[in-house]
């Protein structure tokens, strides 16, 4: 089995890693009671590829990739999330966004929160890069 993950430094930044586990040996149940594991950097090191999670079978070599999140629901975005979102990804600021649509910054800054929490993303560029991943936006 590999997994990749991401865990936080003392930098307060993320390092991708790797971790691959064998199984050396099974109990009669066919449960492994003795297995290996290796943890190291991974390769892929950029903040907004997401990381992996895969299943190695040693014996046939075939490898299993699994998607470890749910592509996101565009439904769970309301219609004003949507624009908000779009104006986000054209590079416009809380205040910009907050005089186009003519709404208060407050309720731009609380739209844009939700929209982190809804995406589980941590900033902008995250919530712009899942988006047009997962096609929400253009």
């Amino acid at each position: 089995m590999v997994n990749e993950y991401r865990i936080l430094s003392k930098e307060v930044t993320y390092i991708n890693v790797t971790e691959q586990r064998q199984i050396l040996e099974r109990d009669a149940y066919g449960y492994s009671w003795l297995s290996l594991g290796i943890i190291d950097l991974s390769s892929n090191q950029s903040a907004l590829l997401r990381v992996n999670f895969q299943i190695h079978n040693f014996i046939t070599g075939e490898l299993i990739t699994i998607q470890n999140k749910a592509k996101i629901n565009t439904m769970s975005l309301t219609t004003r999330e949507k624009e908000i979102l779009e104006l986000i990804s054209d590079g416009k600021l809380s205040k910009e966004i907050s005089w186009l649509l003519k709404i208060n910054v407050h309720t731009i800054n609380t739209h844009r929160q939700r929209i982190l929490e809804k995406l589980d993303v941590n900033n902008s560029i995250e919530v712009i890069y899942t988006a047009k991943e997962d096609g929400i936006i253009r």
